[in-house]
């Protein structure tokens, strides 16, 4: 597989009763971004805590952003689409793009996440190296994935962003509880200045 070096995130308002509608639509939707535009990971869900919680959450990866150009033209011609945004019921209020850094982990892709942490923090480049070093201990507590990128639009450009994918909330919860008493992780929180961490439940 190729290398995801961009991740496209998107945030949209839905109306509760819309959900497994909006669901059904945005499964249409993706099943042309991994055909048509080369989309290496595509997952949707609900923003299940913070200041968007309810709003539906979806997550591209591309190679290039050749892919996110094929990616708008998709959402052009889709009919799901088209009726998702004309029904008044969804309505997206954040796209962002984010470069990924190469941090080593053993993604598991073969088993579906539950959830996704995103953890949003201004920091310097050597958070990349702070990320590395502490990415054995979410390995070690069952997280499926780790990416870590730098936010490259939206108000938060610049941001670094940490997005984690989990089998349950029980990998969650022993991840923060190994990394509380972790002495790298106390000494990296001075030079993050976090502000925000969501839990995303992953639907697709």
């Amino acid at each position: 597989m190729a290398d995801a070096n961009y991740f496209v995130i998107t945030v949209a308002k839905c109306d509760p009763t819309y959900v497994p509608t909006a669901m059904e639509q945005i499964g249409s939707v993706i099943d042309d971004l991994k055909s048509k535009a080369g989309a290496l990971v595509v997952r949707a869900g609900v923003i299940a805590t913070g200041e968007q919680t309810g709003s539906l959450a979806l997550f591209q990866a591309y190679e290039g952003l050749d892919g996110f150009e094929k990616a708008l033209d998709i959402y052009a011609a889709s009919s799901d689409y088209a009726a998702m945004m004309g029904s008044g019921k969804v309505s997206v209020v954040m796209r962002n793009i984010l470069k990924m850094h190469s941090v080593p982990f053993d993604h598991n892709t073969s088993e579906t996440p539950k959830f996704i942490v995103l953890t949003r923090a201004a920091a310097p480049q050597s958070s990349i190296d702070t990320v590395t070093q502490l990415a054995p201990i979410f390995a070690d507590n069952g997280a499926l994935t780790l990416r870590f990128g730098t936010l490259v639009t939206g108000s938060n450009a610049g941001n670094r962003l940490l997005g984690v994918t989990y089998p349950s909330m029980d990998a969650i919860e022993k991840t923060y509880d190994t990394l509380r008493d972790d002495a790298n992780y106390q000494a990296a929180l001075a030079d993050f200045n976090i502000n925000l961490r969501a839990i995303v439940r992953v639907l697709m």
